[in-house]
């Protein structure tokens, strides 16, 4: 492996989904303190949206339908945990009555799995799950917290989007589809709560 494949292992690793939307709930529980209501919506938050799907990745190996099947097995197992997580955090934040901003957000995750599993197992057009976990904090983020995260905001994107194609793990096409996914998905949460 070279020194640039090296680099671009640590930064896809370091942006994982389940660890950008735990930095997210947290950021977010430091400085928006009108979105969550109680510390429990903010372990339930990092529980549903990074914990179960995070899973995808010690559980493979174990599992006999994924464990034969590579990259891909993990891919699929981490679709059906993030589909279970996402699912599970609307229900629960619907029946806590969380804040609308709270709702919005588990709606943004769970409208994201949605556009995604349709482009990918419908449409049959390759989306970057990655790109898509990475456009969804951000675009929460500049959303909530406002101009000022701007700019780091865009520096990892295209670190993430540099790793992805260096690696030869998405091509730009897929990257694309991936960010325009959760900019779908972000904007049917958001209609959705001002309604």
């Amino acid at each position: 492996m070279t020194k640039r494949e090296k680099i671009a292992q640590i930064i896809r690793g370091i942006t994982v989904p389940p660890i950008l939307v735990t930095a997210l709930i947290i950021i977010l529980a430091f400085n928006r303190k009108d979105i969550f209501q109680s510390s429990i919506e903010v372990v339930l938050s990092v529980l549903f949206l990074g914990f179960i799907p995070i899973l995808a990745y010690p559980l493979q190996p174990l599992l006999p339908h994924f464990k034969n099947k590579g990259r891909e097995g993990q891919r699929n197992l981490a679709f059906i945990l993030n589909i279970i997580g996402y699912v599970m955090i609307v229900i629960i934040g619907y029946f806590m009555n969380v804040s609308m901003n709270l709702q919005m957000i588990y709606l943004t995750y769970f409208f994201s799995v949605i556009v995604l599993t349709l482009f990918n197992k419908v449409i049959q057009v390759r989306a970057s799950g990655h790109a898509c976990a990475v456009a969804g904090p951000f675009l929460l983020l500049i959303y909530f917290q406002g101009l000022k995260v701007v700019i780091p905001c865009i520096i990892i994107a295209v670190a993430v989007a540099w790793s992805s194609l260096e690696l030869k793990r998405h091509t730009r096409q897929e990257l694309i589809i991936g960010t325009m996914s959760c900019c779908i998905a972000f904007t049917c949460a958001l209609g959705i709560s001002l309604l």
